[in-house]
Formats: C-alpha cells, structure tokens, sequence
C-alpha cells in the first residue's frame, strides 16, 4: 500500500463509519444462527478444534451480539475478499483463534459507528494478514471515540515541520497542550486520550517552536500508530 492510498484510506475511515441498520436487530434467531454458521463453514469445515471454539463462543452469546456478530462478520469477509483479490491471493483461516474470537466478541458488544467500523476492518484483516497483529485486538478493546479520532487527525513525524527535535525525558504531567504541527496556531488540550496513545506508542511528541510554551508539545503518529491503523482501516 502506498503512503498515498493509505493516508486516503485513513481520512475517509471516520467518514465511512455508519451506524448499524435498525434491520439487523429485528432478525429472528433462526436467520442469524442460519447465516452465521454459512459465513464460518470454511472454517468450521477445515478445523475442527477452531470450528467449534467458534460456534461455542457465538451460542453463549445473547441474541442481540448474535445479530450484530453476524453482521460484522459478514461485511468483514465481504472486505477481506475484495482486498484479497486486490493483492491476488486467497482468503486464509485466521493463524490466532483467541484474537479472533475476541475481535468477534468485541465488535458484537460495541455501537459506536467508528469503532465498531474498525473491529470489522480488523476481522477483515485476519482473513488476509498483510498487517495484522494480535495486539491490535488487545489495544483496540481499551479504546474510546476520542482515541479513534485523535490518532486519524495525526500526521507521522515525516511530514512535522518547524520543531527543535525529540525530548531527552518527559511524562504524563509534563505538557498541557499540544499541536497537529510545526506550523499549528491553535493548541488543543493535552488529556487523557494523548495519555493512552502514548502509552499504546502509538504517537509520541516533539519539542515545538520557540514561539510555543514548554508545556506545548507536536504531537505525531508512530510508525507503530501507522500499523495498527493500517488494520483497522478498509
């Protein structure tokens, strides 16, 4: 993927976003079971042990995470077939059971349109593997709106103009605000979202212009903020 069609798909990730149609609650179980178990027959089918684990997993769950389960795994696949003919290959059987079920189990529970678009795009992502990482799961669990949001606005320390390079030492507690850029007038609020994405590694800082206050740092997205992205975006 090229930085240039990585930083569309990145951009328009927040604008693809939609909520999930009334129609998918409305669905008796007996659809849902029917179309779920069509959607996991590959699986099922070639690992028993997997197969099962799966199925289990997906009957223990209540009726409304069995309708939104099998909605996302169904755009998901429907995602990972397309990239997977983009990169001429064939859709594989996800190498980590637990993150998978996990994925699963995550993007059934959650509403927010954003968030519940990249546990999807993640999903599609194992089917494919290109960029995927087990962690991703982990990670993305611990998100909110506000963290989704945060790391799509930044921009990676490539493309950071005007600033006096990276910090010898620094903590949670050392800045109060921060920048999109060198070249950025208006500081936005350091909180806790800054926190957790640091401590993900996900961003990191630079030192700003001299025109800056101290406590005023460049925020920037990491080449690890970059992978995770990566799988979490169409």
């Amino acid at each position: 993927m090229t930085n240039e069609k990585q930083e569309l798909d990145l951009t328009g990730l927040g604008e693809v976003a939609k909520a999930i149609p009334p129609e998918v609650y409305m669905q008796t179980t007996d659809t849902v079971l029917t179309t779920f178990n069509k959607l996991v027959a590959p699986i099922t089918e070639t690992t028993d042990g997997f197969g099962r684990y799966i199925k289990q997993k997906f009957d223990n769950m209540i009726d409304v995470e069995k309708a939104v389960a099998t909605y996302t795994l169904e755009n998901a696949l429907s995602k990972a077939e397309s990239k997977a003919e983009k990169l001429n290959q064939k859709l594989i059987t996800p190498k980590h059971s637990k993150s998978f079920i996990k994925a699963i189990e995550e993007a059934s529970k959650e509403t927010d349109p954003l968030l519940h678009t990249m546990w999807e795009n993640l999903l599609a992502e194992q089917f494919v593997d290109s960029v995927f990482h087990p962690h991703f799961v982990e990670l993305l669990a611990h998100f909110s709106p506000n963290e989704a949001k945060l790391l799509i606005s930044l921009t990676t320390r490539d493309k950071i103009v005007d600033h006096k390079g990276s910090y010898i030492a620094y903590d949670d507690d050392s800045f109060t605000h921060w920048l999109i850029n060198g070249d950025d007038s208006e500081p936005k609020d350091w909180n806790y979202s800054c926190i957790l994405l640091n401590e993900f590694r996900f961003v990191d800082v630079l030192a700003a212009s001299e025109d800056s206050a101290s406590t005023t740092a460049i925020l920037y997205r990491t080449s690890a903020g970059e992978a995770f992205l990566s799988a979490v975006s169409p």
